[in-house]
Parts: structure tokens; C-alpha cells; sequence
């Protein structure tokens, strides 16, 4: 039903805007919005200030004037359009409603998704206003004009064109410079600093921090001028030479280097945090992996966008690889290494060719096979998964590859890149004969077996039900004699019968006490069932005891890994590893001591450890200001599938015991 309004009371201007070049800005729209109002007579309260406020305060309503900026035309829920709706249901003195454009109010992926919300609005008793038409309110079942449809049809086509037109036009200029060297966007890496160049390569100056320079014949590009971090980067270089990116990070962090992104304010999931100040080995291998090193410049790693999508020919359409399950969402893709597009940079190489070379070998060798490959699932290969504990910190030890075969490290060192707990592990192998040769000799008790079967035959005497059934079986037997008795009697009573209504009251007996019997001894085979499966409960406790019996055979095979979990899993073994560290030479390492092997619902000698395991869970950082506040352009906002080496923390860093 059309809510009653005023026809000239107050009117909500609202616009949308993407951030990019306009041909017309929010301000010019705001002077458009004053001059319309005052034609048509309505209150409106808004100025060019208040809308530039918004934008750098990032607001989505201020007084009448409504604002989404930076929002995507093709999502239909957003704050400010949401927050107009609300405020034109809740105040009827709300009449008219200012758009300068279909474009600016909706860029849709299907025109009539536009023409619905441009419909709703109406039929909730608003006019709308654009610069080049006025759409006055619709009644409960009137139908908007053929013209109108057809010029709401055509605009929201066009403004959905657009987005994927400006999608090509921005994908081929990255494509151009990129095959230039120069910089499509972003922030530079680790050691490297926007200049702003001429388009032949010539230096004009370093930029700021965020600042924007529109020059025409004028480029940016990164250029190697940060030698504090470039000294850091050629150091990571040697120390990965004969120590693992885990152990530079770890002496990087121990030395208090900054981190690359040192002092700054990340937002993860909505929670707004600092960079954790400590280095992690992806870090460390990113740096030493980065090809602008040797001058070269990369571009088109990851594919994102909901329009097209880059390839080094041009733009491309979506494919069903490019969305989530369901078609519902767009998601980022990491492109193929021959998908890359690779140009010569405008500065000289930082490191040696041949050096950098021979560095990446000894990496992708550490790397082995398992570089960018998921873990195993296959559960037989991990016979202890689970099941073993470091009684420092209670945490599960997981199972990694090692060398030929694999090993159960720390849960927590892992996951905190070796700044919690220490770098204790087991041999995967190893443990797993220590359980099976543990079984076996308790099993071989003397004492063990007769106990154990005792046991299993009390339990499985507990659960029989022979007296009950046999006397169940018994009362409806006698039941059944008693009936069919009678039943004879009936019958030699019909043959007796004097006349028609007598003959037929005998009838009625006749056919009820069959019935009974017929009742009666389906009863009966029921429970006769039921007694015979309570007697093979015998055979099934003899086979329960035999498996006992077989039980120290199957702990002999300890190669048979398959074999070996299926029993760990029933009889429910857990193994607590207890390490101390040692100093054989120079190194000071952390060996195994002691443990305790527990079977069945045993209490654990420690408490196991139950929260949260995930590396952002482990570590989150809550040492904001104490004001809440967040220093000016010192927060950027994450992208969740991008990994940059900075983590959420709840502490500081707590460092292995050899490195305090």
C-alpha cells in the first residue's frame, strides 16, 4: 500500500561513487540537489563541505544526504541506500528523493534488478528525481508506464555495460604498463619505494606515502632506494644459504629488525589490529624469491574481479573455475607461472644473477615435492595422528614430512612460526613401534588376559536378558494353550446350537478367541527371535575374547602402518613426550627424556591443550591504543586470501629458550 506523503515536504539526496575519475564529482551533484530542491519547494539540508566530510570520514549518512563511496553499483544492499530507505519509512514528511543519475543509484549484473528497487521506491510513495526525468509515486496496483519501463530498461542496461567496459579499459592499461616496467597500483615490496618517472624512464621524484599524482606523460615505478632494508634483504640472502627461512626469521626476530610492515595497523575480519613486529618464514622466502631483485618486474600472479579477468593477451571472461561453490561469489585465483606477465625494470639488478640463481635451487630443494601441494589425507600414513603430545604446553605435535619419511613436531611451535614453546619432535616411525612394543608387552602379561576376559564375560552376563525373555516366552505360551482350549470348547458349542441367534452369538466367540490366537503366536515367534540372538550373545563374547587374544600378533607387524592405527584407534592409545634441552656440541637442542603412554579413558599426565589452533587465533594482537584511536594514514585493510606475513597477536612474542 502507498504510504501518504506530502506532495513538496522534505527530500534525501543520495548518490553513489566509486572513487574514481567522474566527469562530474559529489560536490557538483550536492549543487544540483540545492538548486532542484528549491524548485520544487522541498526542506533540504546539505552542502558540497558536508559531502567531502563524508567521504574523508568515511560516512554514509549526514543529515539529507546519503552517501556509498567505493561501493560496487551491482550490490543492492549497501549503507547508504539501506540507510535512506529506512529513514524515508520512518519520516513521512519524506516526499522526494534526489539521484543525479540510474548510474548512480544502481550499476546491476541484470537490468531488472534496477527497475524492482526503482519500482519499490516509488510504491512506497516517493517521487523521484534525476537530472534528466521525474518519476512520481506509483499506487497499490498501478502499473508504471510502458515508456518508463522501457527508459529504466535501457539506462540500467547501459549503466552494467559500463562496469564491465571499465573493467576492459583498466585491464588493458594495466597490461600496457606492466610490459613497460612501470606500476600498476598497490605498495611496493620490502626494500623498494614509489618514484614518480616520465614515461622514459627518467627520475622526477620519490612520492609520499599514499599520495596520488595525475601527470600527463608521467608513470611511477618502484626503484630500489631503501638501504637500510635493501642491507636486511642481502643478509636474508646469506643466512638462507646454511640456515632455514624458519631459523632467519627467528634471528631476525630476535634481533628486533623491523618487520616490512613495521608500526602499522592492519583490519582483519573487522578487527582492527598492529602488525605483530615479528618476521615468519613466508615473509623471509618471499623476499628472497622477489624477482624485482634481478630488475625483473612481475605482474598478473592473482586474478580477482567479477567482470574479467587478465591474461597477457588481454581481458578474459569468467569461467565456473573463477566462482565458489554455487556460483555464488566471485574468487581470487592464483595464475599458473606461464601466465605471468614479465618486463625488464628501469634500474640495475641488487643482487648477482648467477647468486640469486643457485639460492632459489637450494630453496625449491628444501622444498622438496610438498612446495604448494596439500598435506595427505590419507590417515594411514599418520598411525599416531593425533594421539601424541608435547608435555610442555599440552599441544597436539603434528605430523610433517622428513626426509624419506615423517615426523610429529610441536603443534604450537608450528603454529606460532617458532616463537612459542620450542622446536621439539619425534620420529614418526620410531614412535609408532614405541606404542606397538608398549601394547605388545602389556598384553603379554600373564595376569593381563584371564583378567580381561573375566571382564568381558561379567560386562556381556549384564546384558543378557534369557530370564526375562524365558518367562515372557513362558506366560504367553500358556496363553496360547488356554486359548486354543477354549477355542475347541466354542467350536463344539456351534455344532449344538438350538437356533439362528444362537448360532450366531457362538459365531462371534469363534472368531474373537482366533484372533487371541492368531495374536498370541506371532507374540511368540517375536520373542522366540529375541531368545535366539540372546544366546549367540556366547558366540560373540568368545569372538570379543579371541581378538584380545590376537591382539599382542597384530603389535608385532610394526610396518604395517594401516594395520597399526586401527589399533591405536581401539583401544585408544596416547603417547606424552617429555623433551629437555641438551648441548652435545656448540648448539644447545632440545631431546626426548621421557613420556608417558596412556591406553583407554587413563587420565593424561598434563592438561591437553583445548583451544584454539588456527596461526590467527594463536596470535592476536590487542595492544591498541589505549584511546582506541588509530594514527592517520597508518590502517590498511587486508586481503583475506593474500598471505603477508603479519598475523594477529594477544601477547608479545615469546621466544624459543635458546634465543632469550
Amino acid at each position: 500500500m502507498t504510504t501518504k506523503r506530502s506532495k513538496a515536504g522534505r527530500g534525501l539526496f543520495y548518490t553513489r561513487d566509486s572513487g574514481g575519475k567522474h566527469e562530474t564529482t559529489p560536490s557538483e551533484y550536492v549543487n544540483w540537489a540545492i538548486g532542484e530542491s528549491k524548485k520544487l519547494g522541498l526542506q533540504f539540508t546539505g552542502s558540497p563541505s558536508s559531502i567531502h566530510a563524508m567521504i574523508r570520514d568515511q560516512q554514509s549518512a549526514d543529515g539529507d544526504i546519503f552517501l556509498d563511496y567505493g561501493v560496487p553499483g551491482n550490490i543492492l544492499s549497501r549503507p547508504g541506500l539501506n540507510a535512506l530507505i529506512e529513514e524515508a519509512k520512518k519520516d513521512l514528511e519524506v516526499s522526494h528523493v534526489l539521484i543525479p543519475r540510474r548510474d548512480r543509484l544502481s550499476r546491476p549484473d541484470d537490468p531488472t534488478e534496477g527497475m524492482i528497487l526503482e519500482t519499490d521506491l516509488r510504491r512506497s510513495g516517493l517521487t523521484l528525481v534525476f537530472m534528466d526525468d521525474i518519476l512520481g509515486p506509483l499506487g497499490p496496483k498501478e502499473r508504471p508506464k510502458i515508456a518508463d519501463n522501457l527508459l529504466a530498461l535501457l539506462a540500467y542496461d547501459r549503466a552494467g555495460q559500463d562496469r564491465k567496459d571499465l573493467a576492459q579499459k583498466v585491464i588493458h592499461a594495466q597490461l600496457s604498463l606492466a610490459k613497460s616496467g612501470f606500476s600498476t597500483g598497490g605498495e611496493p615490496p620490502y626494500g623498494f619505494r614509489r618514484w614518480l618517472v616520465k614515461e622514459d624512464g627518467t627520475r622526477v621524484r620519490q612520492l609520499a606515502k599514499g599520495e596520488i599524482v595525475r601527470m600527463r606523460g608521467h608513470h611511477v615505478f618502484w626503484a630500489p632506494t631503501q638501504e637500510d632494508e635493501l642491507a636486511v634483504i642481502r643478509r636474508i640472502l646469506d643466512l638462507l644459504r646454511s640456515h632455514s627461512a624458519n631459523k632467519v626469521a627467528t634471528i631476525l626476530t630476535a634481533e628486533s629488525i623491523p618487520t616490512p610492515n613495521h608500526g602499522r595497523y592492519r583490519t582483519d575480519n573487522g578487527v582492527r589490529h598492529q602488525t605483530s613486529g615479528i618476521w615468519h618464514q613466508n615473509t623471509v622466502t618471499y623476499i628472497a624469491r622477489n624477482r624485482l631483485l634481478l630488475a625483473i618486474v612481475e605482474y598478473g600472479r592473482r586474478s580477482m574481479g567479477d567482470q574479467l579477468r587478465l591474461t597477457p593477451e588481454g581481458p578474459r571472461e569468467l569461467t565456473e573455475d573463477d566462482y565458489c561453490q554455487h556460483r555464488i561469489a566471485p574468487r581470487v585465483i592464483r595464475n599458473p607461472e606461464d601466465s605471468l606477465i614479465s618486463s625488464p625494470a628501469h634500474f640495475e639488478p641488487v643482487v648477482d644473477r648467477t647468486e640469486h640463481r643457485k639460492l632459489l635451487e637450494v630453496l625449491d630443494k628444501r622444498a622438496g615435492t610438498q612446495r604448494g601441494k596439500p598435506r595427505s589425507r590419507d590417515p594411514n600414513r599418520n598411525p599416531l595422528g593425533c594421539r601424541v603430545f608435547d608435555m610442555a604446553c599440552g599441544w597436539t605435535m603434528y605430523r610433517v614430512p622428513y626426509k624419506e619419511s615423517f615426523r610429529y613436531k610441536c603443534g604450537l611451535y608450528q603454529q606460532s612460526s617458532g616463537c612459542e614453546c620450542n622446536h621439539n619432535h619425534v620420529d614418526g616411525l620410531a614412535a609408532s613401534r614405541f606404542a606397538l612394543s608398549c601394547i605388545r608387552q602389556r598384553l603379554l602379561s600373564p595376569s593381563l588376559l584371564p583378567k580381561l576376559e573375566d571382564k568381558i564375560r561379567q560386562l556381556a552376563s549384564q546384558e543378557k536378558r534369557d530370564d526375562r525373555l524365558s518367562q515372557e516366552l513362558s506366560r504367553k505360551r500358556s496363553e496360547l494353550n488356554a486359548a486354543n482350549a477354549e477355542k475347541e470348547l466354542v467350536e463344539k458349542n456351534m455344532a449344538r446350537a438350538n437356533s439362528d441367534a444362537q448360532y450366531e452369538a457362538v459365531s462371534k466367540e469363534f472368531d474373537r478367541l482366533s484372533e487371541q490366537t492368531k495374536a498370541l503366536s506371532a507374540e511368540i515367534q517375536t520373542l522366540e527371535r529375541q531368545a535366539a540372538v540372546a544366546v549367540g550373545d556366547t558366540a560373540d563374547v568368545d569372538l570379543t575374547v579371541g581378538l584380545v587374544r590376537n591382539l599382542s600378533n597384530l603389535a608385532q607387524d610394526a610396518n604395517n602402518l594401516e594395520l597399526a592405527r586401527k589399533l591405536f584407534d581401539l583401544i585408544d592409545v596416547k603417547l606424552f613426550l617429555k623433551f629437555q634441552p641438551t648441548q652435545p656440541k656448540k648448539r644447545i637442542i632440545n631431546k626426548l627424556v621421557s613420556g608417558v603412554l596412556t591406553i583407554g579413558n587413563a587420565a593424561p599426565p598434563v592438561k591437553i591443550y583445548e583451544g584454539a589452533t588456527t596461526r590467527n587465533k594463536v596470535r592476536v594482537n590487542n595492544d591498541l591504543p589505549p584511546n582506541g584511536s588509530i594514527p592517520p594514514d597508518e590502517e590498511s585493510k587486508s586481503l583475506g586470501n593474500v598471505s603477508r606475513g603479519d598475523r594477529i597477536r594477544t601477547c608479545d612474542p615469546l621466544l624459543p629458550k635458546q634465543m632469550r
